[in-house]
């Protein structure tokens, strides 16, 4: 299979986004139910996190978002952050099972690759959390869209980052990330449409190229089928 969507860089934008999302929505410090000290926790915990995010360390992030959570089970931030480091770590034992399986190594391939399934189910449980406490989070959908990319969930993707691009319109690498199922998947119309609207929102890879060369092998796709 075609795994086109390893190439970018989606961790770091994630890290970015949460270090945003923490300082939007439902903060934690302005629920007056906490008045025991456990609102402070939760915000400094979640600050710890996204600090943990920010500098790639994402089992240090994950602990540190489950320790806001438990000190405020309502802290839509703090379950946004984990989600994000679930996803990090999933990614890290994706790679892991693929470079397994391309040395031959099937046991270790097997073994990452339930890993990585086992973090894209947390980050997309704690999405599904996060839209319970905020059906406008637009990066929750983002994260299940990358998880459901993964996997091979072409649906599921489509689906997810449609989401994300309703409530945040000028998310370019939704608009990338489904244009790449798209194209994926054959449908070129749509993935012409899409690479088109990432790239006049500045969308850039990981290596700050922009969207032109899969846009215009996707309109040129099209054009072969016309």
């Amino acid at each position: 299979m075609k795994r086109f969507f390893l190439t970018f860089g989606t961790t770091a934008a994630l890290a970015v986004a949460c270090c945003g999302g923490c300082k939007k929505g439902n903060d934690v410090g302005d629920n007056p139910a906490n008045e025991n000290g456990q609102t402070a926790t939760a915000s400094s915990s979640t600050d710890a996190g996204a600090a943990a995010l920010d500098a790639g360390e994402w089992t240090r992030a994950y602990d540190a978002f489950s320790a806001a959570i438990a000190a405020d089970p309502n802290a839509v931030d703090a379950y946004f952050g984990r989600a994000a480091a679930s996803l990090a770590i999933a990614e890290e034992r994706y790679r892991l099972a693929e470079a397994a399986a391309t040395n031959g190594d099937v046991k270790t391939g097997t073994a990452e690759a339930e890993k990585a399934n086992e973090n894209f189910a947390k980050a997309i449980a704690d999405c599904d959390k996060v839209l319970e406490l905020d059906a406008k989070y637009a990066d929750a959908y983002f994260i299940r869209g990358v998880a459901a990319q993964y996997q091979g969930d072409w649906n599921a993707g489509i689906e997810a980052f449609t989401k994300c691009v309703e409530l945040s319109p000028e998310n370019a690498e939704a608009y990338h990330r489904r244009g790449e199922i798209y194209d994926h998947t054959g449908d070129t119309e749509h993935a012409t449409v899409d690479l088109k609207k990432a790239a006049e929102l500045g969308y850039r890879d990981a290596d700050g190229e922009t969207e032109t060369a899969l846009q215009e092998n996707a309109a040129e796709s099209q054009t072969v089928e016309e």
